[in-house]
């Protein structure tokens, strides 16, 4: 019997069908802030508290990520749309530069619209695929949770 290899457009597609929330994972490069837009994010672990994130192999915050330990994760709020789209794509310049963001004391970028922070350790690290599967250790949250979320849906930002 022969396995079915399913094409990387299908998968997009099919994974793209379940909807997910919509994240900035940030780090520092030992001068500059860097981040990336994810929506690969859950939680692992209540005790410990554990989250996971995934990162392209390709992804420039990743390096920068996994050399100092620590990382931040900003869920974003409905109204975060320009953000989101800000470092989800390709840029030349610094994707902080104009945008309100704090420097927190764990050393990962507070995005000052997004309504829950949480800066994490880097707990640990699997290379699965394309990807990097991060596990992130809570060590601090800020929140406000009056804001509606943002969601992506079928490759869309809602």
């Amino acid at each position: 019997m022969s396995e079915q290899i399913v094409s990387p457009d299908d998968w997009r597609s099919v994974m793209g069908y379940f909807a997910s929330g919509v994240t900035v994972v940030t780090g520092w490069d030992g001068t500059e802030p860097v981040g990336t837009t994810v929506s690969a994010f859950c939680s692992v672990s209540l005790t410990p508290p554990l989250l996971l994130v995934c990162l392209d192999h390709n992804n420039p915050a990743l390096a920068p990520i996994k050399k100092k330990g620590r990382f931040g994760v900003n869920i974003l709020s409905a109204d975060g749309m320009d953000v989101a789209m800000r470092f989800a794509t390709p840029m030349e310049t610094n994707r902080f530069e104009g945008l309100d963001f704090v420097h927190t004391d764990g050393g990962a970028p507070r995005l000052s619209g997004a309504p829950v922070f949480i800066d994490c350790d880097l707990h640990d690290t699997y290379s699965v695929g394309d990807h990097d599967i991060l596990i992130g250790r809570g060590r601090k949250v800020e929140k406000e949770l009056t804001a509606k979320p943002m969601i992506y849906h079928q490759g869309k930002f809602l």
